[in-house]
């Protein structure tokens, strides 16, 4: 066992060198600015068959994201043991997996790509976690590197004095009570990439002007540590850490989430819609997963993409409904995406119109040369001319007249069945 201990030790110090190796040089070009627009770090050439759209869970279970998206990249937490490991990610983090499900997933990201790792801490940080060896060595999870100090240069030292001057009036301690019961207290990496976290927070949300919103954290990282740790937690992942992460994706998290950020950011000019998009899906579709096996399910029940692009049609007539209408409704929300959903029943109505209208031209023109001479022989001899099924014609000309996302939602419910 200490053989073994030893040899992924020696691997993870060596893994870090490289990463911390790639990562440099990418800062270095990002601070001088010879990073195109469009080039990200990590590349995703690091990932094994990458798949937009992209999705991040947070405090979120990943079965009930994978499905709607092409690939969702989890970040792997590191702890002291596979005790505290499975504690933190099932229930703290709510992820809905375990040390025992690892050689599982392992696969699915191989077959599959619709679940990527990308590490949280350095490699080292892992050491104790031997049950991760097969993870690294087959999958290579990359690093996310701190941009900040490249990009915003010595503000970013100035916002780090002014988080350090707060935190020395009790909220360091209270951080690193989080490290001891983690049982990482004595990793200084670990450490210093939970301190950073939060130093990428305030800074981040200081660079980007929420200057209000960081007045009132300050404050509570003086006067009630737990409360300025919900708030660092609630605004650095919903506004902070997408601003940063690369390569760009959509970030999951639970109805009471965004509702604490709406209730509690108003007053700083945030808005969000407390609605999961996911969640309605799964409801109409009365197939929720909840575990690895669950998300299987639904996966293979469904073909691979289909699921993701009603997602996205979903999103897509939610923005058609134009941004004030949806501040009107933001707490009936799901009252639009049901809207959404029973607007495809239209296709079937229009289609009857367009099969009829097709009837009408084919006997208007039977004496006409041409196609109009083809078209009324009928639907038949139409149908064998252009290779459609009896019943196709009408369907096809009503979605031509439909906006694209109600004909993505609407072949979906066709296809499944569930039409009514």
């Amino acid at each position: 066992m200490c053989i073994n201990m030893a040899s992924f030790k020696e691997f993870l110090e060596d893994y870090e060198k490289k990463e911390n190796e790639r990562a440099d040089k990418f800062l270095k070009r990002l601070e001088a600015g010879k990073v195109l627009s469009d080039e990200m770090y990590p590349p995703k050439s690091r990932f094994i068959k990458l798949k937009e759209p992209i999705a991040y869970p947070v405090r979120f279970s990943v079965w009930s994201v994978v499905p709607f998206y092409g690939s969702t990249i989890i970040f792997l937490d590191a702890m002291s043991d596979r005790k505290k490991f499975d504690e933190y990610c099932n229930k703290t983090l709510e992820l809905g997996f375990t040390s025992r499900d690892i050689d599982e997933i392992i696969d699915l990201v191989k077959n599959t790509g619709r679940i990527q790792f990308a590490l949280k801490f350095d490699p080292t940080s892992y050491k104790n976690l031997e049950f991760l060896e097969p993870l690294f060595r087959e999958l290579e999870p990359p690093i996310f590197p701190n941009p900040l100090p490249a990009l915003i240069g010595e503000k970013y030292k100035e916002y780090c004095v002014e988080f350090d001057t707060l935190a020395g009036f009790g909220f360091d301690e209270y951080l690193w009570s989080f490290c001891k019961n983690v049982g990482m207290d004595e990793d200084e990496n670990y450490s210093t990439e939970i301190f950073r976290k939060y130093i990428s927070g305030y800074a981040t949300l200081k660079f980007l002007g929420y200057d209000e919103l960081v007045e009132e954290i300050g404050c509570l990282m003086i006067t009630d540590y737990s409360e300025a740790d919900k708030w660092f937690e609630l605004f650095g992942s919903m506004i902070a850490v997408p601003s940063l992460v690369h390569p760009k994706g959509i970030f999951n998290f639970s109805k009471e989430e965004l509702i604490d950020v709406h209730e509690l950011g108003e007053d700083y000019g945030i808005k969000t819609i407390p609605c999961e998009i996911g969640k309605f899906i799964l409801e109409k579709l009365v197939r929720y997963p909840e575990t690895l096996d669950g998300c299987w399910e639904i996966m293979q029940h469904y073909d691979d993409n289909e699921l993701y692009k009603v997602l996205n049609a979903l999103n897509e007539g939610v923005k058609e409904r134009k941004v004030d209408i949806i501040e009107d409704k933001r707490d009936n929300i799901t009252e639009i995406l049901d809207n959404v959903w029973k607007e495809t029943d239209k296709i079937n109505w229009k289609a009857d119109i367009a099969r009829l209208s097709v009837g009408l031209v084919g006997g208007l023109s039977a004496n006409l040369s041409g196609i109009g001479i083809l078209a009324g022989l009928g639907f038949s001899g139409i149908d064998k001319m252009v290779g459609l099924k009896m019943d196709s014609i009408g369907e096809k000309m009503a979605k031509v007249f439909s906006p694209n996302y109600l004909v993505t939602i609407y072949d979906f419910k066709k296809r499944h069945n569930m039409q009514k």
